[in-house]
Parts: structure tokens; sequence; C-alpha cells
């Protein structure tokens, strides 16, 4: 049992710093879905209700390249003589590699490269492991950043791992234990959340695993029944495998039978005690995990064998070396599913994850549920639903031990969290959660001294607020900030803006952006205000107050804010503005991935040729999952040059001929369906 911290070189690129723009929730916190009507009425409850997208308080992470190079990243390892599993602490503290020492062969799938790509809420994520997905639909806010770390010891003297962080959009603490015990066989997680406040939050867990993905990898869970994905991803559906109507005619338990990126939730039944997932290779080779019973659900996703899911396996990795599937554990019938925890509640649950043997002829019979008993049977025999309710036990009684030998540090957001509760209420954060000062920095900074002065400090109108805030506890300090003279700066009129707008409350919001102003022009302000319009329809408006925050010091302070103003003018279609705007950039500015991508549709109206070409024959970082905007522009380009040539006006004719006589090149096909 041995916890040691280390580094772990490895060829990638990092994360450049984020954006600095509050990017607010969609105003419908219900998901539009559908089904098919095979759901039943308790599947058809809560079903989208607060899957709406959020962001706040986090910042966008859309700041990064595919510029690799040899990178060095912490590493945090836990091992016995059996298993060995490694942590990268500052990224969500994914389990990156978990080997089994006795054959020397890796358990999970493991990236060879670290390559932020744009899949996840907050945009960066990358490929492998093992991720620990809390607080929102769409991964999770904290998958690039860092967490607490520390090593202690439990009542047998092992040590163990636990890494924690405060989650401020909604405001509760989480915690996992890792535990490798002598002679486990399996790396064992207690995992525990906790709401000590009065009002109930919606709250989502996913842990999601990448394991190999082989040509008869086939999958197995303790329930038959699974919500699927309609083809074209119109609705969702229920059934039974091992054949889905999203794949007639085809055994869905093997993943690349797909010809589309798919998923499917198993609908395990509440009698089972404890749910379970594995996947069994050619070769004899068995991954499972297995849980207490409120992780209820489990899911099968898969990029599918067409080119476009073929494509982002590369991307995430090296060609030919990506090739994984996820398997997941969750807390409702899939990740649309809306649940809320309690107030003043806490949520605890223990997850297993290993590898065994088993008789390759079992597992791939041909009927699937004779499979998947024999599977349930080999979990059985090494890792009973007894077994793994007698870890539960023990590791829960270690949950509240204050952490000992500090790893890592997460962010200073518990810090200021404790800080608050301490100084307004009385109270403390959870037990065995320690933040420390040392923790606060300059994204704490203003709320620290809005605490102990009464006022938000300001800074200069060009430099970037350094954090954003949403809770309601500051709200009301932000407030009654305004309610004093010395508190009426435009950075408070700023942030009461941003937290009466993402609160529903738009008028007080454009109130008090609009306050701030008078005090003091900001583009950010400007901005604000312009989104507002935005989403009102006032495009011309919104054009107005973003030329307004251009004005402030005749450029724009970051480049989100041009990004911004190209894809409003794209939009309006007004592509010489927006190719005159896009020359005057400074070159950092310009040569931005998504910049250049927005500005495409004008370079192709204006027959910008070689613009058009050193796009086509660019790979870019910031390709959204299921983004079309690039091939789009590759079959219009061409479109019009099939018109062109036949001195006709362009139509749709033209498109649909283009799509059939030049199909689009690997790098920029990223379609989740299909050609």
């Amino acid at each position: 049992m041995n916890v040691y911290v280390s580094t772990l070189a490895i060829e990638g690129t990092e994360l450049e710093g984020d954006n600095p723009l509050p990017m607010f929730r969609n105003r419908n916190p219900q998901r539009e879905v559908t089904e098919d009507g095979s759901f039943p009425p308790e599947l058809k409850l809560n079903f989208g209700a607060n899957t709406g997208e959020r962001f706040l308080p986090y910042r966008v992470q859309d700041r990064y390249t595919r510029e690799r190079r040899t990178i060095h990243l912490k590493t945090i390892t836990l091992e016995n003589e059996l298993l060995k599993a490694v942590f990268l602490p500052d990224y969500g503290g994914r389990l990156y590699s978990l080997k089994d020492k006795r054959k020397d062969k890796e358990i999970l799938y493991r990236n060879p490269v670290m390559q932020p790509a744009n899949l996840a809420i907050l945009n960066a994520w990358f490929s492998g492991g093992i991720e620990w997905n809390i607080g929102q639909v769409g991964h999770t806010f904290g998958t690039c950043s860092p967490l607490h770390a520390a090593k202690l010891i439990d009542d047998d003297g092992n040590a163990f791992v636990r890494m924690y962080e405060y989650e401020r959009c909604k405001n509760v603490f989480w915690q996992m234990d890792f535990h490798l015990p002598s002679g486990a066989e399996q790396l064992q997680v207690y995992v525990r959340i906790v709401n000590d406040n009065d009002q109930a939050v919606p709250m989502y867990w996913w842990t999601n695993i990448a394991v190999e993905e082989t040509e008869r990898a086939r999958v197995f869970s303790a329930s038959s029944e699974a919500i699927y994905i309609v083809p074209g991803l119109n609705g969702h559906g229920v059934g039974h495998l091992p054949e889905l109507p999203s794949l007639p005619g085809r055994d869905a338990s093997y993943p690349m039978n797909f010809p589309f990126s798919s998923e499917y939730f198993f609908q395990t039944h509440a009698s089972c005690q404890s749910p379970w997932e594995a996947v069994a290779y050619e070769d004899g080779r068995l991954f499972y995990e297995r849980s207490t019973s409120l992780l209820r659900y489990r899911k099968m996703f898969c990029w599918g064998h067409h080119a476009g899911g073929r494509r982002w396996c590369d991307f995430l990795a090296k060609p030919g070396e990506g090739n994984y599937i996820e398997v997941q554990g969750g807390l409702a019938p899939t990740q649309l599913h809306g649940i809320e925890m309690p107030p003043r509640t806490t949520w605890e649950f223990t997850q297993a994850f290993g590898m065994t043997d088993i008789d390759e002829e079992s597992v791939f019979k041909p009927e699937w549920a004779d499979a998947n008993s024999d599977v349930a049977r080999r979990l059985e025999s090494i890792l009973s639903a007894d077994d793994v309710y007698a870890i539960h036990d023990k590791l829960r009684a270690f949950a509240e031990r204050e952490p000992g030998e500090r790893l890592h540090d997460g962010s200073g957001w518990g810090a200021l969290e404790r800080v608050r509760r301490e100084t307004t209420e009385g109270r403390p954060v959870p037990s065995g959660l320690t933040f420390e000062d040392r923790t606060l920095g300059a994204a704490q900074a203003p709320w620290l001294a809005l605490l102990r002065e009464g006022r938000l400090p300001e800074h200069a109108v060009e430099e970037a607020p350094p954090s954003w805030m949403i809770q309601e506890a500051w709200a009301e300090k932000v407030r009654a900030s305004l309610g004093q003279p010395e508190g009426r700066t435009w950075t408070a009129y700023l942030h009461a803006g941003v937290m009466a707008y993402e609160s529903g409350m738009e008028q007080a919001a454009i109130e008090a952006w609009e306050a701030s102003l008078r005090l003091r022009p900001s583009a950010w302000a400007y901005r604000n205000l312009a989104e507002a319009a935005k989403r009102n329809g006032e495009t011309d408006k919104a054009l107005r107050l973003l030329e307004q925050a251009y004005g402030v010091s005749g450029r724009f302070p970051d480049r989100a804010l041009a990004e911004e103003y190209l894809q409003l003018l794209i939009q309006d279609r007004r592509y010489e503005e927006a190719w005159r705007l896009y020359e005057t950039l400074p070159a950092n500015y310009a040569n931005a991935d998504r910049i250049k991508i927005i500005v495409g549709a004008a370079a192709l109206e204006l027959g910008q040729e070689a613009f058009m070409k050193e796009l086509f024959d660019t790979e870019f970082a910031v390709i959204r999952e299921g983004e079309v905007l690039i091939i789009e522009l590759w079959y219009k380009y061409h479109a019009k040059k099939l018109a062109e040539s036949r001195n006709e006006p362009l139509s749709q004719a033209h498109i649909e001929e283009a799509k059939i006589q030049f199909p689009p090149p690997s790098r920029i096909d990223f379609r989740m369906i299909g050609s």
C-alpha cells in the first residue's frame, strides 16, 4: 500500500487560460427531449428536467491548440502488490492508468497523449481513464481543473488517497476516497456528496470509464432493458438487448456493430442490490465494475465504425491509438433525467473496478442472455454483492477522517466558502475536508474584500474581472454594498448584473449594467448588454453595443469579444464588415481557431480563395462534438465551383451534387452519425 507523487512526461498540449466572458445559462431549465412512445410513466418523469446548459460561475476553457510537445503532468500513484493506479490531480482527479501488475497489463484505455478537445460543458475535455462527473450534464465543470488531494491511513495501516472539492454551481462539497489495501484485486472508490444547505439542488453524477475497443469487445450488465437513442439523434426509446431498434438486425452488445456514434442506458431494476457492467474481450479478459445500489444505472457509449467516429478516436489521441468505448455508472435513468438532492442530505456510494479472466466461449455465445448469465456468475464469484457492501461499510467509516499529508491543492473556492460560513453563519464546512487559507488567490480576492470591507474593489476597465459568482449568499452581499455610497462601484454593478441575469431577472441585470457604464464605460458591461439584446432577437442593437465595447479602448480586450462580434456579423450576413474586421485583428486573435472557422463563411461569400484553401488544410483544435460548420462550408465551396463552371446561379442541387462528388477530407470530418 504505497502512495506517492511523481511526474508523467507525455506528448501533448496544456490549457492556455480561459474565456473571461460570463456564459449565461439556457433560459429553459428543461432540455427539449423526446421519446418514441415506448417510455413507461416512471421514465417520463423528470426527463429533461434541470438539464438545460449551465456554465456560471465557471469560465469556459477554450484556450488550447494542437501544437504538441513533451509536457510534464503531476501524478499521484496508489498501489498495492497487485494493482497500480495513477491519477492526474490537475485534471479533475482523472484516473489515468490502472495496471494489473501481475500481468503488466493496462486495465483501462490509457491515452498516449494529453490533447484537450471541445467535448465538455466548459469546452476542454480529453479521453481515457476514468472521469468523475458531478454537477451538470456535459461531463463536469472540473474535468480540466485541479482537485485537493491528501494521503490518509486506515485502521489497518493502509494508505489511501482522498480527492475533494467545493462545487460552486450547486453549492455542494464532494469527495472520493481511493483504496487499494493489501491483497485487493479491485480499486475501491468511496464517493460522498454533501448538500448541507437548506435548499434542494439539481444533482448529477456519472462515472465515465474508458476501456479498450476491439473488433469483438462485448458489453454486459445486470439488466437487458436499455434506453437507446433513435438513429439521427431523433429522440429516445426503450428496448432490450441484444437487438435494439437503434441497430435493427444486429447485436448491440458489440459496440463495433454500430455504424454511427451511439449510446444506450441499462435500466437496472430497483431490486438489484449491486449494479454492475462488464466488457469481455477476444483474449479472455473481462473488465468489470460494480457498485452499491445508489449508483443504479449503467451506460455504453461508442464512436461507431463510420469515418467521423474513427476520426474522433484518432483526433483525441494518435492515429490508430485512440480506439475506446465508455462504460458508465450514474444516478439517473439517463444523463438527461434530472434528479434533485434534498437539503441537509449526504449521498454516498462505493464503486470497485478490476479485470479478470473468463472463458471466451461463454462470453461469445450467440444468445446474449446466456453469455450475460455466465458473466454475472463469474463476477459474483470474484466480487459478490455482499463483498461490495462489506467494502462500502469499511470505507465509509473513514469518510470524515481529517486529511493527513497534503498531496495537491485544488481551487481556493472551498477556502473562501469556509471563511464566508465562519464569518457570517458560524458553521463549518463538512468534516473530513480541509480548505486552507493559502489556497486563496487572485480569483477569490474581490470576494474576500467584499466580505471583510463591504465593497467590491475596482480594477482597470481593460482588465478582465478575475472571477464570477452566482451564489445567492454573495449576491445578497453585493446588493447590500450597493446600498452604501462607497460600495456603488462600476465593478459592483457589473457583478450585480451578472448575478441577476443568471437568476432570470433580466431587467434588473440590464439596469445594473447600464449603471456600471454610467460610472465607467467598460467592454465587459457593453458585451453583457449585447448578449441580452441578442437573446431577445435584437441583432442590430447587439451589434451596436459590441461596437461600443470595441470603442472603449479602440480594441477588444480579449479575443472572445471579437469571436462574438464576428459571429453576430456572419449571422446577420454582413460578410464584408466581418472580413474587414478580421483583417484588422492582431495576429494572436486572427490566428485563433474559432475566429478562422467563424470568418470562413465571409471568406467563402467574398471569394477569398487562399483563405478557404488554408481553412480546409487546417486541423483545428476546437471543433465541437457533432459540429458540421466546416463540412457545410466545404460542400458550399465546391457547389459554387460547380455552379460557376456551368455559368449557373448556385442552388441546393449543386450542394447535393457536391456532397456526392467531393467527400470531405478526414481532417475536417467530425460528423457523429455518418456521411
